[in-house]
């Protein structure tokens, strides 16, 4: 191969890789974009879940509301109190669930915030969507979302929280060691 080929190949080459590392790039800049916008959401959503309120009724639909009302008349037949717990806390949940599916948090995220809350909440309040869910009036695919990932979640093998805290303290530690040691050889 002549010199003049080379240098064409090399420079097609360059080329190449400098089209595909572009497109790379601007992938991942539309997806940061794509998860900047939900930042809000995910902040509004983190602010609930610290309110006392929400945790309130959290236990008030795992421990009390089996006790105090049956499904026959569906979510339309609890009484105010409980419909607003009921609402509060599945919406909630569901909230996670629809950013999970949409990838603005993943997995591992959405397991340390939920944990299995999400299917106790979906265990308390099922019977009562399902018999919802039969009249004529309502979406049969109310709170669905919730109900598919309650069964995920069920899947779902995570580490314990303490498991990933450790792993990412030792990431990071591990990181800063490498910077350090790479430092003082230069």
């Amino acid at each position: 191969m002549d010199g003049a080929t080379f240098l064409n190949v090399l420079a097609i080459s360059i080329s190449v890789f400098a089209v595909i590392a572009s497109m790379w790039f601007g992938a991942r800049q539309v997806q940061i974009a794509r998860q900047a916008n939900y930042m809000p959401a995910l902040m509004d959503l983190l602010a609930e879940f610290r309110s006392a309120e929400l945790h309130d009724q959290y236990i008030y639909v795992l421990g009390d509301l089996n006790r105090d009302h049956t499904p026959d008349g569906g979510l339309r037949g609890l009484s105010p109190h409980a419909k607003s717990a009921v609402y509060s806390v599945a919406y909630f949940f569901q909230t996670l669930a629809g950013l999970y599916a949409l990838g603005v948090i993943d997995e591992t995220a959405a397991s340390m915030m939920a944990r299995a809350r999400i299917t106790k909440v979906w265990e308390a309040i099922a019977p009562f969507v399902e018999r919802e869910r039969e009249f004529p009036d309502v979406d049969p695919n109310l709170l669905s979302l919730l109900q598919a990932y309650a069964a995920v979640s069920q899947q779902f093998n995570a580490p314990s929280n303490e498991e990933l805290v450790w792993a990412r303290w030792h990431e990071r530690h591990s990181r800063f060691r490498h910077r350090l040691f790479g430092l003082r050889r230069h």
